[in-house]
């Protein structure tokens, strides 16, 4: 269920070596400087690989990162910035947020929740756009002349 993977420090040269290992994609757990004990071993850094201990644990981290990125969404589309660069930092945070879910944590979520999130997201990136395209609009010569036909 678990792979416990022990640091070796080198008297020598006084750096830690860790035992060589290929970490494979699992959900990181527990905070990098707390350290846990298991079987009178303290542990940091826990990733869990196994799918069905993982789910729990990667639906808290993606559900706090959702919850964030939805709360700073509007407050970017709704800012008066005239060149759209709010807008397209919104755009550019929908899309890395869409990226971390796709590689780091798609294996551990079920397919409603991925849905779920998607649609959200979606109506996010679908309202970025057209603000973004009617500042376009606003800002090019060829929208203002045609307006007065």
């Amino acid at each position: 269920m678990y792979l416990i993977v022990k640091k070796k420090v080198d008297k020598r040269k006084k750096k830690k070596k860790i035992e060589s290992m290929q970490l494979r994609n699992g959900v990181l757990f527990g905070v990098h400087d707390k350290k846990y004990k298991i079987k009178d071993a303290y542990v940091c850094n826990l990733i869990i690989y196994h799918k069905k201990l993982g789910h729990p644990i990667a639906w808290k981290q993606v559900e706090k990162k959702y919850q964030k990125l939805i709360s700073t969404i509007p407050d970017l589309l709704l800012s008066d910035d005239e060149s759209g660069e709010s807008i397209r930092e919104a755009l550019n945070q929908i899309e890395k947020f869409r990226q971390i879910i796709k590689n780091k944590y798609r294996d551990y979520l079920k397919k409603q929740e991925l849905e779920k999130m998607a649609n959200g997201l979606l109506i996010l990136q679908k309202n970025a756009q057209d603000r973004l395209l009617q500042i376009y609009k606003a800002r090019s010569p060829i929208a203002r002349h045609s307006s007065y036909r």
